[in-house]
């Protein structure tokens, strides 16, 4: 089976209580309190939970209460689309209201109902201060910088450049690979899918996403992922190559045989 593009290791497993703490550079005891509020109870925490504690830390300091987080976090639960990723969703106050938005889709966490969008040079001072700070372009090649030197600084700058651009795509998709490459497959699939969210016909997440559904066992899944790979960017020798493996697998042999002939043409192999 084709790598992922670009695959680099990572060992972590997950994140413990004390390393969550850490991550928010917040007492335990608060860290606790977020966790009821975000993620409920529970002992060994991914990046989704992160991503999730971090907006409910930012929400408490400016004031937001535990009651109108708790409401955003159930609506957002309750409307997203089961492929989209709770880190895709950023939450902000507005006046008295909490705002939901994936993209530019925008609804409030109250009602669930949609709110129109009039642009951000129109929103009040309140909206400029509950906006995470820093540039995300910045943290982002700091990340990738670290790659090369320590993978879990790497992972974790990542996910400071997502909390301040959770549509950041190519953040995801360098933290799902990272992900993948220590068998995190659900996590890295989460991230493959997140990137694509921005831009739906990039290659090397739709590649990238098709070798973590094989992983996942999810044959049918993948070919699909493959095909759209493909039709992003016809020169995509692996997609041509796996695709024709996948379809002599489950006995599609015209398939498999016209797609190693594209692989053998497009590669320059016999």
């Amino acid at each position: 089976m084709s790598d992922p593009l670009c695959m680099v290791v990572r060992m972590t497993e997950g994140y413990s209580l004390n390393d969550v703490a850490n991550l928010l550079k917040a007492p335990l005891e608060d860290t606790r309190a977020l966790v009821e509020i975000a993620t409920g109870p529970k002992d060994v925490f991914n990046f989704q939970d992160i991503v999730l504690l971090r907006s409910a830390q930012n929400l408490l300091r400016q004031r937001v209460s535990k009651a109108k987080i708790a409401q955003a976090l159930n609506q957002m639960r309750a409307q997203l689309p089961s492929e989209t990723p709770l880190s895709a969703v950023t939450m902000q106050p507005e006046g008295h209201e909490l705002v939901l938005a994936v993209g530019s889709q925008r609804w409030s966490a109250a009602t669930g109902q949609g709110v129109f969008d009039f642009g951000r040079e129109h929103r009040g001072s309140s909206w400029m201060k509950a906006a995470p700070s820093g540039d995300a372009n910045a943290v982002f090649e700091r990340a990738y910088a670290l790659e090369e030197i320590d993978t879990t600084a790497a992972i974790e700058t990542y996910f400071e450049a997502l909390v301040i651009d959770p549509m950041h795509s190519d953040a995801h998709l360098n933290v799902g690979r990272l992900l993948h490459a220590t068998r995190r497959y659900r996590e890295a699939e989460a991230h493959y899918v997140a990137a694509l969210v921005g831009r739906p016909t990039d290659v090397t997440a739709l590649f990238n996403l098709a070798v973590v559904l094989e992983d996942l066992d999810r044959p049918d899944d993948a070919i699909m992922r493959y095909q759209e790979a493909i039709r992003a960017d016809s020169t995509c020798v692996d997609a041509y190559f796996n695709l024709a493996r996948l379809f002599e697998k489950s006995g599609e042999k015209a398939k498999a045989l016209r797609h190693l002939k594209d692989y053998r043409r497009l590669s320059g192999k016999p």
